[in-house]
């Protein structure tokens, strides 16, 4: 009995160590740089619904592989979680590992307090840190939800941009307007948005007080706007606060509008008459008519149609049809046409001369001929001989 007594420390001592050793896991002296903050108890470390980054330095106890640094929140509405690639570590060696969080948004008070988990983790072993932190929200600040356009546009369009904007601070934001611009364009628009209510302060009770708005603004583009991709900024703002976002748009028709020719080059003889097929393709939303015309020189007539219709998000076929003079040499001419300011050039390969009409009217002649000298041929030698009749001698 007494040596079991003794044993009790023994145990306990042992199972101490051993739950020591269990616990050291990958890391110790992990440290925390949260927004630039130095993570304690209960430090306040910047506004609500931000990206902000996370900094975290470890000391490794062990060697591994495959390891990663997780840092992450829970309990809210939204996935509050970053982690890092995997790497591997050597035991008595210093790690520090940058990430970004992005913060929660789901806070209605003026601060809050949270539990942020860093965790440096492995397959088979880990160790973490927790720490209480308090995040407050922005007094002031918008936060633009969408924007609705058409993303191709022409020149000397008026087209609609629809934006959507919200409240996302504490307190209540007055006379807020939209701007819609197109800075290398100098082109811009402006609407009033209105007054926006915190979130919390909106229920279904709210009246005509609302947290979020939508507003259309119209933006005119210039005739002479230079085609291409642009970028069009969206700002919100009101006296206390604003916010920007930037979007793409296509102006004029480099990307709605494909010139193709189904054949660039054609073989024909002097005052011969020959047929180019050029494909009009229109990828744009709405019907578009095209303006076309011919270039060439004294040699070659070419004839095209002077306007052709393209319906939205379909293509033409326009027949071009090209004759050589009868006098032409032999050799390669070219011609262009042109459509809408697009240029595309055809070559007409002269390779013989013109045939005149004496030897059009000879070559009838002789086949006329030949035709008749054949007809008799046939005649002849199917018409049958004659039987020669048998004379009969009688001998006495």
């Amino acid at each position: 009995m007494k040596r079991n007594v003794l044993l009790i420390p023994f145990i306990a001592v042992l199972t101490l160590l051993v739950a020591t050793f269990a616990s050291a896991g990958l890391a110790t002296d992990i440290d925390t740089d949260f927004n630039g903050v130095a993570l304690g108890s209960n430090t306040m470390v910047g506004d609500v619904n931000g990206v902000v980054p996370v900094r975290v330095t470890f000391d490794a106890v062990a060697n591994a592989t495959d390891v990663k640094v997780k840092v992450y929140m829970e309990g809210h509405r939204d996935d509050v979680s970053v982690y890092t690639d995997r790497f591997d570590i050597e035991s008595g060696n210093t790690y520090t590992k940058l990430l970004s969080l992005r913060l929660p948004s789901d806070a209605d008070d003026l601060s809050e307090e949270y539990t942020l988990y860093v965790e440096v983790v492995s397959k088979d072993d880990r160790s973490e840190a927790e720490y209480h932190i308090s995040m407050q929200r922005s007094s002031y600040t918008f936060e633009i939800l969408s924007v609705d356009y058409s993303s191709k546009v022409q020149q000397d369009d008026v087209f609609p941009v629809s934006v959507v904007v919200k409240n996302t601070g504490y307190n209540r934001m007055d006379d807020a307007y939209v701007v819609v611009s197109i800075p290398a364009l100098g082109v811009s628009t402006r609407g009033y948005v209105g007054d926006l209510v915190p979130t919390e302060c909106c229920n279904d009770d709210c009246e005509d007080e609302e947290d979020s708005l939508s507003r259309t603004v119209y933006l005119n583009i210039p005739s002479n706007a230079v085609s291409g991709v642009h970028e069009m900024e969206v700002k919100v703002y009101n006296n206390d606060a604003e916010s920007v976002v930037t979007e793409l748009i296509s102006v004029g028709d480099s990307d709605s509008t494909m010139i193709l020719a189904a054949v660039k080059n054609q073989n024909l003889n002097a005052g011969e008459t020959i047929t180019y097929d050029l494909i009009i393709v229109n990828s744009a939303d709405s019907v578009k008519v095209f303006n076309l015309d011919s270039i060439s020189g004294d040699v070659l007539t070419v004839s095209v149609p002077s306007v052709v219709s393209v319906g939205s998000d379909a293509s033409e076929t326009v027949s071009i049809v090209v004759s050589a003079a009868s006098d032409a040499g032999v050799g390669t001419y070219t011609f262009s046409v042109d459509v809408d300011g697009k240029r595309t050039v055809f070559g007409a390969n002269v390779v013989g001369t013109s045939v005149s009409t004496s030897v059009v009217a000879l070559t009838v002649i002789l086949v006329i001929i030949f035709v008749v000298l054949l007809a008799v041929l046939v005649l002849l030698l199917t018409k049958k001989e004659k039987p020669i009749e048998e004379v009969e001698t009688s001998y006495y």
